[in-house]
């Protein structure tokens, strides 16, 4: 829901999605379009302003701070400015927050409300923030040092709530590393000497599934999943009897939780049918250590599977029932292994009753204790039969493990009719589309495909951005969306950017200067690995039109965060037992991902028209060709677009502050600290880089505006 509010000097725009609401503030000057605006003289000015509302009439009223005292001759209301104060109420029980951490002004112009709950109605009221007078009526023992004044600006909104609504959207947490997590449960942390990319450190976790009181482990688990987990055991369960069906399909299949509701299901008398990722490759057979050869001398291969295939297996075999009975169509008749696609890295789920298909779960969660404790994921249902029929016909094809790919037609060992290649499938089912999906629509996508022109059309889709772009990429960017990020506003290369200008690309971009593309990374790129990307480039003539984030992070149009936790000087980290028990930490549940595991994009959020592109794939070449996958394209549906778009923004906000504190605390850096993480600013000059056209909060304030 997007709610706004304006006064005589001031507008906050609230966005609210389930579990967070983000309130964008703006000062009503009349120059921000043109980038004329000049700071240094008018800002102060602009927000006295905020010390004079309208009443419900549209007459002037007296601000409140009128009953302030004078400072050297001169009301209050001539005070610098030093940010906002914003309460917040719940309607419903009439309980008030204030938002201002320690009393302390806000210092920017958009704030994220991570502490809503679903189906809720919140009032918001922003007033300005002044220093408080040398001489008050206030205590002279627990005087405050800053005031808020002024006649509050009230906006209210309503969070979505997943559970009734056609798409039922769910985030876990997906910041384990936070400040918050390790005051919560930073007793239970352990240490350990890790050897990740071959150097030796030292590292922390909090891991929830080790915490020995059972209360606190629960606790922890609940704060981490933050309601993901919660939903999908609520999908399942609701599979009540014999007449309900599941029909799944599952990459990496290890959390007991889901497993043991697959299970009850069996018991209950529930028709399970789990299409699971088998993968593996065959090596010499060994044995005391020697390598085993038949009589011929010839070595002797077995199939030994792969990592995942074998957790998945153990996890399986690990679930005992009461019943023989139930036992058997366990192990017997409720998997399905699929071994001839590059990897099955499908997660959903679809709801039958009485072989009708009636809801589907999709997104990015894998069934693992990291997917719901550790990386940011997300669950998506959709409550419409038609795509959940869509989802079970693809489902139907999968189940026969044919090929994934024509190439490797001959391969298969089903008869000729079975045997048609997925690729040829789901294309068949969802053809590549040609332009910009219908407005008020959902159409699905499913992978293999015979070309990447599906990946090519998420450029196209990115490159027509016409305010904003939000993109969530775990594996990194891959080349038709890096060569889109590294054009300018204007559809033009950046001067600073060495890549071959490509008349496709040009074609794609329909912007102005308001265009902000948020990029969010599980990790920073190397260097290291660039230059090999690029050298292997050049090798193959393609050097040219190679580009990636050392090229697109020099745009001012891009504002890329990735994956990080708060970290000392690294000088001052020689004790590390030393360092505090609030330090950050992460689960250690993930071994290759640690933070963003998610796989969408927000094409122009906040307009009326927006696109959400989101599911399994990493919008790569090897998941648009290779793997078995799906994706959803919802077009035009304001209420989903704001959860995601809330949703990004709290995951973006948290990890570029760490980033540019880390930044600027690293060996050797002259980069003074960032003014996230320093006292509060006491004048005016925290607004400047918000009313700087060549500044990215420029553009933020704009857009959010």
């Amino acid at each position: 829901m997007r709610s706004r509010s304006e006064s005589n000097a001031l507008s906050v725009h609230a966005i609210a999605g389930t579990r967070v609401v983000i309130l964008g503030l703006n000062l009503k000057q009349k120059d921000d379009e043109s980038g004329d605006s000049s700071p240094s003289t008018t800002l102060s000015a602009m927000l006295s302003g905020l010390t004079v509302a309208e009443d419900a009439n549209g007459a002037d009223i007296a601000a409140s701070e009128s009953s302030l005292p004078e400072k050297n001759g001169q009301s209050p209301s001539h005070d610098v400015s030093v940010g906002f104060a914003i309460d917040r109420r719940d309607i419903s029980s009439g309980k008030s927050t204030s938002l201002n951490f320690d009393g302390r002004p806000i210092q920017k112009f958009h704030y994220g409300d991570y502490t809503v709950e679903p189906g809720h109605q919140y009032e918001y009221s922003v007033r300005r923030m002044i220093k408080a007078p040398s001489r008050s009526r206030y205590s002279f023992f627990s005087r405050p040092k800053y005031v808020a004044v002024g006649s509050p600006l009230v906006v209210t909104v309503t969070t979505e709530d997943p559970s009734t609504a056609k798409h039922g959207v769910y985030f876990n947490r997906g910041a384990a590393g936070s400040q918050a997590y390790a005051e919560k449960f930073g007793e239970f942390r352990k240490w350990h000497r890790v050897n990740k990319y071959g150097t030796p450190h030292w590292t922390s976790t909090i891991n929830p599934l080790t915490i020995p009181d059972p209360a606190k482990k629960k606790e922890a688990c609940a704060w981490l999943s933050r309601g993901l987990e919660e939903a999908l055991l609520e999908f399942i369960s609701q599979a009540k009897d014999s007449s309900w069906q599941l029909r799944v399909t599952a990459y990496e299949f290890t959390h007991k939780e889901v497993i043991h509701a697959f299970a009850a299901a069996v018991e209950r008398g529930v028709d399970v049918k789990i299409i699971h990722h088998v993968k593996g490759s065959h090596r010499p057979k060994t044995r005391y250590n020697d390598v085993v050869k038949d009589k011929d001398g010839k070595v002797v291969k077995e199939w030994v599977p792969d990592k995942t295939t074998s957790d998945t297996q153990r996890a399986i075999d690990a679930v005992g029932f009461q019943s023989l009975d139930h036992a058997r169509i366990w192990h017997h008749d409720t998997f399905i292994e699929r071994h001839t696609s590059s990897i099955m890295h499908n997660k959903f789920i679809i709801l039958l009753r009485d072989g009708t298909p009636v809801e589907l779960w999709t997104g990015s969660t894998n069934f693992t204790e990291s997917a719901f404790y550790g990386q940011s994921n997300v669950g998506h249902i959709v409550r419409d039969e038609g795509i959940a029929q869509q989802y079970l016909t693809y489902w139907n094809k999968l189940a026969l493990d044919p090929p994934g790919r024509s190439k490797r037609h001959s391969g298969s060992s089903h008869d000729e009719e079975d045997a048609v290649p997925m690729d040829e499938i789901n294309e068949q089912l969802q053809p590549d589309p040609a332009g910009a999906q219908p407005h008020d629509s959902i159409t699905v996508f499913f992978s293999p495909r015979k070309t990447s022109d599906l990946l090519n059309w998420y450029a196209d889709r990115m490159g027509d951005a016409a305010d904003s772009v939000h993109f969530t990429a775990a594996f990194g960017v891959s080349q038709p969306l890096a060569r889109v990020l590294v054009l300018n506003h204007d559809g033009k290369l950046s001067n600073e950017v060495g890549v071959r200008r490509s008349p496709r690309i040009a074609r794609r971009i329909k912007t102005d200067d308001k265009l902000l593309r948020y990029i969010l990374l599980d990790s920073q790129p190397s260097e290291h690995s660039s230059e090999k990307s690029r050298a292997s480039a050049e090798k193959k003539g393609r050097g040219n039109d190679y580009c990636d984030y050392f090229d697109f992070k020099k745009l001012n149009s891009n504002r890329i965060a990735y994956g990080a936790v708060l970290s000392g000087r690294m000088d001052e980290l020689e004790d590390v037992a030393s360092s505090s028990a609030h330090s950050e930490a992460l689960t250690g549940l993930s071994t290759f991902v640690d933070f963003v595991h998610t796989k969408f994009m927000v094409i122009d959020a906040l307009t009326d028209n927006p696109t959400i592109i989101t599911g399994s794939a990493n919008f790569s070449i090897a998941s648009t060709e290779q793997n078995d996958e799906n994706m959803l394209v919802v077009q035009g549906d304001t209420a989903v677009a704001d959860v995601y778009f809330t949703e990004f923004m709290r995951l973006f906000d948290h990890f570029y502050s760490r980033d540019k504190r880390n930044e600027s605390l690293g060996k050797g850096s002259k980069s003074p600290r960032p003014r996230a993480w320093i006292d509060v600013v006491e004048d005016d000059s925290w607004m400047k880089p918000y009313f700087d056209p060549s500044n990215q909060l420029f553009r933020e304030r704009v857009l959010l505006s």
